[in-house]
């Protein structure tokens, strides 16, 4: 009998061994922003640039064009992984403003990061569309040792509009 439960026992370990416990990712819905400027395709580029160039944040990929029947611009601009946070105090607080951190039992989160897409869209009337989306990272190290992602909440993506709106208001068309 006593075989029988230092089996089961076994078994039972090892079953539960097999289940994963690190990191339990909440699926959130990808954030979109989207804003109608008031002003041309290279005023806003430009001020794009501008912004992400103020907050030391460099552009990984960047191409645009001008469509042949009605000669509007299109663009899209993806950007490097931009740090916002480092250090070990209060790095998952500041994370949590941005975004739901996926749950990682005594995780230690030593740094916070962001990539921005954005698709820029000239329209008939002289305006400009701003789609952007933005992916949030950080790096654990106590559990996994590992960089996790997750969608962010829309804050940091309107801090960002107003920092492009900002610039947009320094610009001359």
């Amino acid at each position: 009998m006593k075989q029988y439960f230092i089996i089961a026992a076994v078994v039972l370990i090892a079953l539960c061994g097999n289940v994963p416990v690190f990191a339990q990712l909440d699926q959130t819905p990808q954030f979109v922003l989207e804003e109608n400027l008031k002003k041309p395709f290279p005023t806003v580029w430009k001020a794009i640039h501008n912004a992400l160039e103020t907050m030391s944040c460099r552009v990984e990929t960047e191409k645009y064009s001008q469509s042949g029947d009605d000669n509007l611009f299109k663009g899209n601009i993806r950007t490097e992984n931009w740090i916002f946070i480092t250090g070990e105090d209060s790095t998952l607080d500041v994370l949590e403003k941005y975004g739901v951190v996926p749950t990682i039992r005594a995780g230690r989160w030593v740094s916070g990061r962001a990539q921005f897409k954005f698709i820029v869209r000239e329209k008939d009337d002289e305006t400009t569309d701003v789609r952007l989306t933005t992916e949030i990272s950080g790096f654990e190290e106590y559990v996994t040792q590992k960089v996790h992602f997750w969608n962010s909440n829309g804050v940091l993506d309107a801090q960002i509009l107003e920092k492009i709106k900002k610039a947009l208001a320094e610009l001359k068309d």
